[in-house]
């Protein structure tokens, strides 16, 4: 029978685990360093007209346009007039509150790992470094998306703050004490910002919250009560302050029902959402196993490799495991980010995931878990981590994995977690669960890297972003010189028609970007897809109807990127317009960036020499 020899005081100390862990921090500073000086490089390129300028313009407009999908206006609108209607600083801005959401969650996962495993190293760098690697996963935030924010970053900053209020009351019932007040006031009033923000955030929201209630009675019933009350005053806090100082709900509330009317036939029902996570998912770890399936075995070998002739096996079946998943993320595109890429980034980060969790459960099968380290509080905690990155995700018409894999952090808390539960294990099997997670911060880094600089969401590559434009709308964002020279040229042919600003206007279709760099507003929803133009339309109709706002008394500008079909016509007859002889094309299509662009007839009429 083997005896685990006494720990001497070097090690309870942590002396003997500061290289280690001072190297661990160097490489996770360095990730982290790597994504964050890269999107500040990028933080005044490019500019996708398409879904970044369907955000813009419906902040731009926040507080005049209700006909929105979601609250998300709301939220970022204020804070968007606050910074003077300037991309860059919004952008600033998302880049600030990602990097706050993540060492936020990782200083409070490190709090309470601290908590649940007492015999972890007695240095501060055990904590810098675990939050340096939560801080470093935060990169996949930029591996693919625009740079502007959207409501999936308040949901993804807002599950991990939510989450880190529960990882500081399990650690304050750890200690018998109660639940510090403002963990669950703050708790509240992230959850009813996130229900502005997306209604589908209830989704992740329930799973948190069935979490923390699971924490909370460990303080019995009235613990629970307690918490909930709390948190419950901090989702009132926000309604109040919304209804009084944003916007009246009694003015939100009626245009987000509208358009979820206009969507209610056209949408993906739930079972169809579910269907296609369940298939694209299915697709992600069958490419998974399929080029990693070598690193997967060694990592279970590992853990149950006992003799001396097994680890000698183990180390060598682990060393060409790796070689072959190296091999495969260079070959297969597994380390190349943006959405030209998607489906195959998120393979190799997969493996490293899949690695840490057949890691946990072989090492908890071989009893080679650290014993007496969880209690039912603590499972649930580890539960929330491996499912959080694909349930916040919940409620997109993508696959799952798309967004899922922006919340990468929770995997990297998961890994973590895992290295520091299985001491007992082989070393084999502890340095093949390390070099994997390290491996895997790296790969954010070159993900990061090129969802920024080789391939843009929907942008030019960084290098041919060269001329900033003097658009005032745009902020002075660096464009391509014909993309440049092209916005220039239909401002000034359109300025006679859209000064002053706030001229409405139809962009057909996803050309809401365009609609904000010509200094207008939406006339019906901001966003304009061509798979969706009966919802296009009924918002049209939503407003001539006089249901909602009408954005102003002038007509509005059209412009087409596409023929334009009969529903076009039929809408804007609700209105009183009479497109076939109310309108006239301003000039041949070739001279304005490939786009039909029509104004009202009498306008053009008087303006003609």
């Amino acid at each position: 029978m083997s005896h685990k020899p006494v720990a001497d005081s070097s090690e309870r100390d942590g002396t003997s685990y500061r290289g280690l862990l001072a190297g661990v921090l160097v490489v996770a500073v360095a990730v982290s360093l790597a994504w964050i000086v890269t999107a500040v490089r990028t933080i005044d390129h490019g500019f996708d007209i398409t879904d970044e300028g369907y955000y813009l313009l419906s902040y731009r407009w926040w507080s005049s346009n209700p006909l929105a999908l979601t609250g998300v206006q709301y939220i970022y609108g204020p804070i968007f007039q606050l910074l003077h209607w300037d991309i860059v600083a919004l952008r600033v801005f998302r880049l600030v509150m990602i990097i706050a959401g993540h060492v936020l969650f990782g200083w409070s996962l490190m709090r309470w790992l601290r908590v649940r495993r007492p015999d972890a190293p007695k240095t501060k760098l055990w904590e810098f470094a675990g939050i340096a690697v939560v801080l470093a996963a935060g990169g996949m935030c930029y591996s693919w998306l625009p740079l502007s924010p959207g409501y999936n970053d308040i949901i993804l900053v807002g599950s991990f703050t939510v989450l880190s209020c529960v990882l500081w009351a399990a650690v304050a019932i750890e200690q018998d004490r109660k639940p510090p007040i403002w963990a669950l006031l703050l708790a509240g009033v992230v959850m009813g910002v996130m229900v502005v923000a997306k209604w589908s955030s209830v989704v992740v929201l329930a799973l948190i919250v069935a979490a923390a209630v699971v924490v909370l009675s460990g303080q019995g019933l009235k613990g629970v009560v307690r918490g909930i009350l709390w948190a419950l005053a901090g989702v009132a806090a926000v309604a109040l302050v919304v209804h009084l100082l944003v916007v009246p709900l009694t003015v939100a509330v009626p245009g987000i029902l509208a358009v979820n009317r206009f969507i209610a036939d056209t949408s993906y029902t739930p079972a169809t959402l579910l269907q296609m996570y369940w298939t694209t998912g299915s697709e992600l770890v069958g490419k998974t196993l399929k080029q990693h399936f070598l690193l997967l075995i060694a990592a279970a070998f590992a853990v149950l490799a006992r003799n001396p002739v097994l680890r000698i096996a183990a180390w060598l079946l682990a060393a060409i495991g790796l070689a072959v998943s190296i091999y495969q993320a260079f070959d297969k595109g597994g380390l190349e980010g943006g959405p030209v890429n998607n489906g195959k980034f998120q393979v190799t980060l997969l493996a490293a995931v899949l690695v840490a969790v057949i890691t946990a459960i072989t090492a908890l099968i071989a009893k080679r878990w650290s014993p007496g380290k969880e209690n039912l509080r603590s499972w649930v905690i580890l539960g929330v981590l491996v499912v959080l990155p694909f349930v916040q995700a919940f409620g997109t018409n993508t696959p799952l994995y798309m967004i899922g894999f922006n919340a990468f952090a929770a995997w990297a808390a998961l890994m973590i977690v895992v290295v520091a539960s299985i001491d007992t294990a082989p070393a084999v099997a502890r340095t093949t669960t390390a070099v994997v997670a390290a491996g895997a911060l790296v790969a954010v880094a070159a993900i990061a890297y090129g969802g920024l600089i080789l391939n843009p969401y929907r942008s030019d590559p960084y290098r041919e972003l060269t001329t900033a434009t003097d658009l005032k709308p745009l902020s002075g964002l660096k464009l391509t010189p014909e993309t440049a020279e092209g916005y220039t040229a239909l401002d000034t042919l359109l300025k006679p028609y859209t000064t002053p600003s706030g001229r409405p206007i139809i962009g057909f279709d996803k050309m809401a970007g365009t609609v904000l760099m010509l200094r207008g507003r939406p006339f019906g929803e901001a966003w304009l897809a061509p798979k969706e133009r009966q919802r296009t339309v009924a918002a049209i109709k939503e407003i001539c109807s006089g249901k909602q706002p009408r954005p102003g008394d002038r007509s509005p500008l059209l412009i087409f990127n596409r023929r334009v079909t009969q529903l076009e016509v039929d809408a804007l007859r609700t209105c009183g317009l009479d497109f076939r002889t109310g309108y006239r094309l301003i000039a041949p299509p070739a001279t304005t960036m490939n786009l039909q662009v029509y104004v009202p007839a009498a306008e053009l009429a008087g303006r003609t020499p």
